[in-house]
């Protein structure tokens, strides 16, 4: 007696619990698959902080699709569902400052579409780990989404298997090219162990009678231990390849594709936009300085202004050499000069900037070329940008004017003229009446720059929750709202600076870090984090040279008493969203142009024009790209599903005659299930579906195809078509009406039952 003589029939309801656990089963493994693939985004992002939503939104998606399918609706508009749904999600965890009433409506739209665009441009540039709260933030989130949806329908609704692996293989290959050496080697092996998982309880879903023979058949338990067997061949599989597959010759490279080799951490890009923020907080130290003073450590200065972004020459910057400031200019009495000694590790942070107290001057050591730009105040490293644990020791001569030397002091000689030059907005005339409006009871420059400081201080406030900007007058949104961040404020005051004669730029860097006391001594050790990252105004006075200002409301700069401000940081633990609440303080109303135009005077065009010629071409460019997706859609869509019918049934022949039956029922309505092949036939006879004499041998060559045991085409292996059933369907999906052709295309349900994947026999 053999092993399968033991294993009696199965009643139909023990076959329901068993597809029951089987297909619970394959959405777990699925889903399991999906949350590797999300935890391995740990080699793009900084820090953890991601995890938690891009875990809620692989477990919602793999739910509502579940859901989606199990109330059989329709494939596409569970594509629609699923991306709605995810769509507010997103907004939920990463633009929740933009949303208006609490829904995501155009301006959350234009603040996630502005981040793709800046995002879009970095490609190339950007290297991990970056900062989570960006486009490439959007893309992953949104990709987990799709990658659930996708292997749920590929593995559910087209009985696929190694295709529902598809869309999170590709995201984890991108993953693995370009990500840091983060955990690479357990995340591969859970990664691989979860993809043999999924793959084989697929597998088992379509094939119980396999695992029958082996564990005998039991309801719900032959699953269960055929599935455990699964898991412990998985593991066993991915543990060899975690033991061997590092000692594989190469396996330690960096990763085959990277942008910049030996950058592996956040990095402050050389400019400041008025409608984003400098970084996201994180728990990341980016770099240690060990110091007896503290002090802004700067990055670089930007001198020229668009309206929306501060940059610095690049050219500018190839200038750098050994020398490091000089001091010879320096003539004002009343001017002390204070020695500030740092020395830096770098931990995390990326890029050639390296951070440095105002005017270093004395270099002692260092582990990589230094190279410094007098005009801007920058220190650079080598094109390879800085590693971890590199480390520089330097003198830096920090400049404290008095308010006394200040007042009596010009700003008639600034180094270039582009540090008073404005820009071309038609905004220009708004903010300048904001500016006469601040100084108008002031006397001297120096006066006139805490008019400026004290206005943005007592009246705005600091906030990382407000909307970005997408429009050209961002300057007078931040204006209107009263809150920004560290770049509106610093921006601002330089623009408001240049309004009224006085040079100025803006400096980007970091406040101090959190101070820690090391041994007894008076040095002290400052752990600088991504949340430090920070943004101040620097204005001219000859004599002296470039001085600092601290509008931004919560920040003071060390060693600048001559601004009436105390030192004051950032020293909050890093989170997603903060939010400051506005002082109740009077509201000074933004001066607005007025509409009538004199009559000598030439009309100009308005920026509404400008504005809706923009957007005009944003709507062509999304339907353009709304019409490649579908064009795409309706060639790849039928062929895949073609291939998954085939695949699912080898004979050739039976899938024809589906296809017949499917072409008929598109037409004239289902049929019921329980029909025989020669009762169809009858029903395509009465419908006048072909010609007699064709319908009666199409029916006699299926029949034979099916109960003939002497037929050839009985051979369930056979891939020889019929010719005349063959071209039997052939000729009827040519006759089918439009509408019918143009949803099998669109439309994966009806490609599925007119390729023969629909009725069973």
């Amino acid at each position: 007696m053999t092993v399968t003589d033991n294993i009696s029939l199965p009643t139909q309801q023990e076959l329901a619990y068993d597809r029951a656990v089987r297909d619970f089963l394959g959405v777990a493994s699925l889903w399991i698959l999906t949350i590797v693939t999300a935890i391995s985004f740990c080699r793009i992002f900084s820090g953890w902080g991601f995890l938690t939503s891009y875990l809620t939104i692989a477990t919602f998606a793999h739910g509502l699709s579940f859901l989606l399918r199990r109330w059989r609706i329709p494939f596409l508009a569970s594509l629609l569902l699923v991306s709605a749904s995810s769509y507010v999600l997103v907004a939920y965890f990463y633009a929740r400052q933009s949303l208006t009433n609490g829904l995501p409506l155009g301006r959350t739209w234009s603040y996630i579409w502005q981040e793709l665009s800046d995002s879009w441009q970095l490609i190339g540039e950007a290297v991990p780990p970056i900062a989570l709260r960006s486009g490439f933030g959007f893309v992953g989130f949104i990709s987990l989404a799709f990658i659930a949806f996708l292997s749920d329908s590929f593995a559910f609704r087209f009985a696929g298997r190694v295709e529902s692996l598809i869309p999170s293989t590709i995201v984890f290959v991108v993953i693995s090219s370009v990500g840091i050496d983060r955990n690479r080697t357990i995340i591969t092996a859970l990664w691989v162990a979860a993809a043999i998982v999924s793959v084989a309880v697929l597998r088992l879903r379509h094939q119980l009678t396999r695992s029958s023979k082996l564990f005998g058949y039991r309801p719900g338990r032959t699953t269960i231990l055929s599935a455990s067997s699964i898991v412990v061949l998985a593991v066993v599989a991915s543990l060899i390849a975690s033991i061997v597959g590092p000692r594989i010759p190469g396996a330690a490279d960096e990763s085959w594709l990277k942008t910049r080799s030996g950058q592996s951490g956040s990095q402050l890009d050389p400019l400041v936009d008025i409608r984003g923020r400098l970084s996201d907080p994180t728990d990341d130290v980016l770099f240690r300085v060990e110091s007896e003073v503290p002090s802004y450590w700067r990055m670089t200065s930007l001198p020229t202004f668009d309206g929306n972004t501060w940059t610095v020459s690049q050219d500018l910057l190839n200038s750098a050499a050994g020398e490091l400031a000089n001091l010879s200019s320096l003539s004002e009495v009343g001017v002390a000069t204070t020695d500030v000694k740092q020395l830096f590790t770098i931990q995390s942070l990326a890029g050639t900037f390296a951070p440095v107290a105002d005017r270093p001057t004395q270099l002692r050591s260092a582990t990589r070329s230094l190279f410094f730009e007098p005009e801007s105040g920058t220190l650079l490293v080598s094109k390879e940008g800085l590693k971890h644990n590199d480390n520089y020791q330097i003198v830096s001569t920090v400049i404290v004017p008095s308010a006394d030397a200040l007042r009596i002091s010009s700003s008639s000689s600034p180094p270039d003229a582009q540090y008073l030059e404005l820009p071309q907005i038609q905004e220009l005339s708004q903010i300048q009446q904001v500016v006469d409006q601040i100084i108008q009871w002031s006397t001297g420059n120096y006066e006139k720059l805490l008019a400026i400081q004290s206005y943005f201080r007592d009246n705005f406030a600091y906030s990382l929750d407000v909307p970005a900007s997408t429009s050209g007058d961002a300057t007078i949104d931040f204006l209107t709202r009263k809150s920004g961040y560290c770049e509106q404020f610093s921006s601002t005051f330089a623009l408001f600076a240049r309004l009224i004669g006085i040079p100025s730029r803006v400096a980007i860097g970091f406040t101090p870090g959190e101070a820690t006391p090391i041994g007894t001594s008076n040095v002290q050790l400052f752990n600088v984090r991504s949340q430090h990252a920070h943004a101040w105004p620097e204005v001219w006075f000859d004599g002296i040279g470039w001085v600092l200002f601290e509008p931004t409301p919560g920040r003071g700069a060390p060693s600048a008493d001559y601004t009436n401000v105390a030192p004051a940081q950032d020293d909050s633990a890093p989170s997603t969203f903060v939010t400051t609440t506005s002082p109740n303080v009077p509201v000074t109303t933004v001066v607005t142009t007025p509409t009538t135009i004199p009559t000598n005077s030439p009309a100009t065009t308005p920026t509404a024009t400008t504005a809706t010629s923009n957007q005009l071409s944003q709507v062509f460019v999304y339907l353009a790209i709304a019409l490649t997706l579908i064009a795409l859609w309706a060639i790849v869509m039928p062929l895949i599903v073609q291939a998954l019918v085939l695949r699912r049934e080898k004979s050739v022949d039976l899938v024809n005659w589906r296809c017949a039956v499917a072409q008929y029922e598109s037409v004239h309505g289902r049929l019921p299930q329980h029909l025989t092949v020669c009762e169809i036939g009858d029903r395509f006879i009465e419908q006048n579906w072909d010609r007699l004499e064709k319908i009666e041998q199409v029916v006699e060559q299926v029949s034979l195809l099916l109960f003939s045991p002497q037929s050839d085409t009985h051979n369930p292996n056979t891939n020889v078509p019929n010719c005349e059933l063959l071209a039997f369907v052939a000729a009827h999906a040519t006759t089918l009406p439009w509408k019918i052709r143009t949803l099998r295309r669109l439309s994966p349900s009806l490609a599925w039952r007119l390729a023969g994947g629909g009725r069973t026999l």
